[in-house]
Formats: structure tokens, sequence, C-alpha cells
């Protein structure tokens, strides 16, 4: 069984790791991934072994809080009172009175005590796991300055106090936090909206009587009303009324479409204006919303190599700042001697050190490239997608580069009742040429009446009495009286708009387009010279496909493929990078590592914001290094003498803009 679980409290990448590690130690689970970035937990576990309420208990053990529904967060009303205290405690610094260290001291702990609760609960969470995280160094370096201060005013220590110290560390990184996170909230709302489609209520309508039900309770066949600001809960049918739908969030389309009666409304629109009652047609389970759903909770449960590498460096990392910090209290104290300097030095480097600003350069920049390539139209299966570069292309034809819808271009009669004929044969028929002529009829104004008698035979055509319709012996579609040939109908399968510019773009890349199609030679060779494509394989089978690729690969190139249909999913899935086109086959999404819900004309998008992504993630990872590469000399006391220092409180806040600087820029656009 596969469980989804929603969890609070966490504040950090080793916060996720400590939740991982607590969950695999249980008896009966198989598989955990935990998202720090949406707050969500996936657990894979053997019923007979374990239950939900079992796993809920455990993440609880830890601090953290799994929710049922959504609570309301007191972290803005706790930074306010966080900043107030600490204000009054640097005006009580500019009072010389007997009583002020005493006032300072009870502001003080008063700030450590409700606002660096949250930090005591990480920390001590961090170390049930076993692991280090950004609340215990923040925990240990505001509580050593607290305690060194109030020892020093019941002169235990000599030295002066300095409950500033304590105070404006908690105070800067509660603000740095909770500007992280409203940045980070803000962001995400188009992918917590996705995600919010489980918790919808739809109105469905019961004779005269609306009733309100979850979309797990709405089955196929209820009607249910929609009004402007609703969003579609599932896949229906309108019945009644006219609608204006935003797409946006499924497509990526950004202008409002028109549905009018008779149309199809895809679950996760959202309706711009309008009244009407449509017909369900797909359970919430089966919706096309929430196949996105689960397909973006799945990549987003996985991690690319990058975020691995920065998740084990991050949780070593704190192991090695905790030795270094305690090493520089000792170097200095022996030093000078001087205790308040030993203790500001390692304190600083305890705060300075914190690696918030490393574990979230790689999530949080990933999600939101991931949700980007979402309102864009792409959805990412798995999220190493965007570490890989490929030097060859290999693309089927139909349905891909083409329609992969034929439509008559031309036609020659032999006899002048052949096309009247025809028209009526083919309301009998949902082949694609029947579709395509009942399309040519109606523009025409011929409406033939349905022959009765009519069947299908595969490998032959449509026969009705002493008329066939089907292939000639060029390839076309003819029809036939008793063996003679009465009309013939010449059909095309049309270029994509967008074909030409996305591999002209694919060109400018230095990748290789390779065309692979089941279709003739002849045919093939049109579709090639009109993409200028180079290289083609015609009559290519599953097989041929797949053993492409792999010639491919063992040639030392990272070979790509770009399918809709099940003939290409061999193919997709021996691939390096595999993209399935979102009009195609399950099959073929199931395979591909990136779906192009808009079509071939994706691939220009997803490769665009691959690359912003990685950029981003880069920068992220570079500032991040470089800020502590200068920044933990300067906190040691490497430059003291010169006159270059931080203090701790300092250290906290530089810590604080570190970390935001981190989300601005994955968040810019």
């Amino acid at each position: 069984m596969r469980v989804s679980l929603r969890v609070s409290g966490m504040t950090c990448v080793n916060c996720a790791r400590a939740i991982e590690i607590s969950l695999k130690k249980l008896r009966g689970v198989e598989e955990v991934k935990v998202s720090f970035e949406l707050g969500r937990v996936w657990v894979e576990f053997n019923e007979d072994l374990l239950d939900v309420e079992q796993i809920r208990r455990v993440v609880e053990s830890l601090g953290y809080r799994v929710e049922d529904v959504k609570g309301k967060s007191r972290s803005f009303e706790v930074l306010l009172f966080c900043w107030s205290f600490s204000l009054v405690l640097m005006l009580l610094m500019l009072w010389h009175s007997p009583m002020s260290l005493y006032l300072q001291a009870l502001l003080s702990a008063t700030v450590q005590i409700f606002g660096g609760y949250g930090f005591y609960v990480g920390g001590y969470r961090a170390l049930r796991a076993g692991v280090g995280n950004m609340d215990l160094l923040v925990a240990l370096g505001s509580t050593s300055a607290l305690f060194y201060s109030l020892l020093c005013l019941m002169s235990f220590l000599p030295g002066e106090p300095i409950f500033e110290t304590s105070a404006f560390l908690i105070t800067f990184i509660r603000t740095g936090k909770f500007l992280e996170e409203w940045v980070k909230a803000k962001a995400l709302k188009g992918l917590r909206e996705l995600f919010s489609m489980q918790t919808l209520k739809v109105r469905v309508l019961k004779g005269q009587r609306e009733e309100e039900k979850s979309p797990q309770e709405v089955f196929v066949g209820d009607v249910i009303l929609l009004r402007a600001g609703d969003m579609v809960p599932m896949d229906c049918k309108l019945l009644e009324g006219s609608l204006e739908v935003d797409e946006s969030l499924i497509t990526g389309e950004s202008l409002p479409i028109k549905k009018s009666v008779g149309d199809r409304l895809t679950s996760g629109s959202l309706v711009v204006s309008g009244y009407a009652r449509a017909k369900v047609e797909k359970t919430f389970g089966s919706s096309y919303a929430n196949l996105l759903v689960r397909l973006v909770e799945e990549s987003l449960s996985k991690r690319p190599r990058v975020q691995r590498f920065a998740d084990k460096f991050s949780h070593y990392f704190v192991q090695a700042v905790l030795l270094f910090s305690i090493l520089v209290f000792f170097l200095w104290y022996a030093e000078t001697g001087n205790l308040q300097l030993a203790i500001n030095f390692s304190l600083a480097v305890l705060v300075v050190s914190c690696p918030c600003a490393f574990g979230i350069a790689v999530p949080l920049a990933l999600t939101l490239g991931l949700f980007r390539m979402q309102r864009r139209g792409l959805v990412v299966k798995n999220p190493s997608a965007i570490e890989v570069d490929v030097d060859i292309l290999l693309m089927d034809k139909t349905g891909t580069l083409t329609e992969g819808k034929p439509k008559l271009v031309d036609y020659r009669l032999e006899d002048d009742r052949a096309l009247a004929i025809v028209c009526s044969m083919v309301q009998a028929s949902n082949h694609p040429y029947s579709l395509a002529l009942r399309d040519f009829c109606s523009q025409r104004g011929f409406v033939g009446k349905v022959m009765e008698g009519c069947r299908e035979e595969v490998g032959v055509g449509l026969l009705c009495g002493e008329y066939k319709l089907g292939r000639s012996e060029e390839g076309q579609v003819a029809l036939y009286r008793n063996g003679s040939k009465l009309a013939e109908f010449f059909f095309e399968d049309l270029i994509k708009e967008d074909a030409k510019e996305t591999l002209q773009f694919l060109k400018s890349k230095g990748i290789k387009v390779i065309m692979l199609t089941g279709d003739r030679e002849k045919r093939a060779e049109v579709i090639a010279r009109e993409l200028s494509i180079d290289e083609f394989i015609a009559g290519a089978k599953p097989e041929d496909k797949l053993r492409k690729v792999r010639e491919l690969k063992e040639k030392g190139y990272r070979v790509g493929v770009v399918g809709d249909g099940i003939n290409d999913a061999p193919a997709m899935a021996e691939a390096d990078l595999s993209f399935a086109v979102g009009s195609g086959t399950d099959m073929a999404k199931r395979a591909g590592d990136v779906v192009l819900l808009k079509g071939i004309g994706g691939l220009v998008d997803f490769f665009e914001e691959k690359k912003r992504t990685m950029r981003r993630i880069k920068q992220n990872l570079f500032w991040a290094f470089l800020y502590n590469i200068l920044l933990i000399p300067i906190a040691s006391g490497l430059f003291y003498t010169e006159g270059i220092y931080l203090k701790p409180e300092m250290a906290g806040l530089m810590m604080a803009l570190s970390s935001l600087s981190v989300v601005l820029n994955s968040v810019r656009k």
C-alpha cells in the first residue's frame, strides 16, 4: 500500500531526512520519500505488518504534525513578539541603571523561550533521528549565548553579558525564515492549487436540489453545477449553458477558451465566467487532473543526482561545523585567555555556517523549475531529466511530427454518383479515413443516409453490399463496385504547425534529429524533405526502434526518443531521455520521462526551462559555497587583528540573508 501524508513543521532538508530515517526503521516499510518543499511524505508499506496510524505516530513522535485540516500558522505573531522584545532590549542597553541588565536578562530569556521553541523542537528531532540540522545549530548557539550572559551577570564568569546576542540571533533567523517561507509559498501557489484538487467540494444536482460532495463521492453520470470561480473537479461534458474556462493549470495555454453544449471540460480547468450543467464522464480517480497530480507527486518525491549530493553534504556539514566551532573556542581561549572572545567567535562560527542556504539551493530551484514547466504544458515525471543532455533525438512521425489524422486533399471520380455513395457509406464507420471523408462530406453539404448491411473487414475495407471502400493498388483509398473503380481519394497526414520551428530550435542546440516511422518509404521521404530531416528510417517496427537506440548508445551517443504510441514505448524506456506526446497513449506516457501536453512544441519549452533551472541550481550552490568560504574564516576571528570580525547576532543576520538570497534567486523570472 502507498500513502501520501501532509506534514507540517519541516524547516530544512535535514528535517525531511530525519523523518525518512525514522520511518525506514519501521518493520513493514518498503520505501519512504519525503518532500521538504511541499511538506509531503510518501510511504509504501506492507499492510499485513503496518498501518497508517502507526506511521502517523512515528512522524508525530519526532515533533512534526500530520495534518488532516489546514491549521493556522502563528509564525507572524511570534516574529512580531521577538522584534518587539529585541528592540526594547536594545533601548535598555542605552539606559545605565542597576536594573537594566536584569531587565535585559528577562527579555532575552523570554525571546529564547517563545521565539526559540521551534528551534529546540527541531534540534531535538534531529538528535533523535541521528542527523544534524539548522535548528540544532541555532538552538545551541543562542542557548550558549544566553547562559554565558547569565553566568556573567551572576559573576560566575568574568566579562560582560551579551543578552542582545541570543535575542537578535533568534529574531534575525526567524525573520529570514518567515520571508523565505512567504516567498516560497507565493511561488508554489499554483502547484498547491493542483494538489488542492483533492479537497474541493463539488455541487451535484439531485432533482432540483444542490448537494455538496467531495470529488470521491461523485460518480459517472452525475450532473454537476459550474459557476464563475469554480475549478472543474473531473472530466465532464457540457449539457446546458456556456462557459469560458482557463486551462493554464493543465495545458499551459494562457487564453480562456469558450465551451458550449456538447463540449468536453478537462478537470483542473478554472471557470472564468458563465454558468453550466455538466455530466460527469470520468470519476475523480480516473480524471485527467488527478493523473497530472499523481505524476507531479511522483516527480517531486524523486531526487536528481545533484540534489542527493546536496542533501548528503548538508548532513555531514552540520557535524563538521559543530566540531570546528568547539575547536575555535579552545584555540582562542588558549591563545588569549579571554572567555568572552572565545565564546563570541565559537558562536559566530556555529551560526554563520548553518547549511540552510545549501540545503534549499537545489530542492527549491528544482521544484520551481518543475512548476514552471508544468505551467508551460510539461509534466516532468523524472526530475533527473533536467540533468540529461542528448546528442541525438529519435522522433516518431505519425502523431508526433504529423497530426496523425488523414485529411482529404484531392479526389478523382469515375462515376458522378460515387461521391454521394461514399458519403452514405462512411456514416457506418469510425475508421480514420472514414472520419476524414465524413468531415469532407459535411463541409460540402453531402449528408448521406446510413447504408444498411455495412461491415468492416481488417485488411479489406468497408463493405456495403456491392460496394467496397478500401486501399487501391497505388496505396490510396478507392471506391469499388463489383471490382470496378468508381472513385479514388487522396489523403495526406498534415505536418504539425510547430514541427518546423521545433526542429530548427533543436538543430540550433546541436541536437541531431532522426525520424523513425512505420510508414512507407515514399511518404516518409516526403515528410523528411519538408522538415529538412537528413536521416530517417521507414517501415520501422518497435523492435527496430529499440535496436536503433541501443546501437547509438553503444557508439557513445546520448539518445533521446519522442513518441506517442505503444510501438514507441520500448525505445522510450531504453533511451537516456524520453518524451511522450500528450495526445498519445497511456503506455507512452508511462514510459516517458517528460509528457508534452501541448505536443512537440513543448520540446522548445523543456530545453529552455531545463537550461534555466540548471543555471539557477548552479548559481544557488555557488553562492552557498562562496558564502561559507568567505564568512567562516571571518566568523572564526581569522582577521580579528585587522578589525574584521562578526558578532554572533550579525552572523545570524548574514545566515538569514543568505537563505533569503537563494529563495529570491530561485523564484525570480
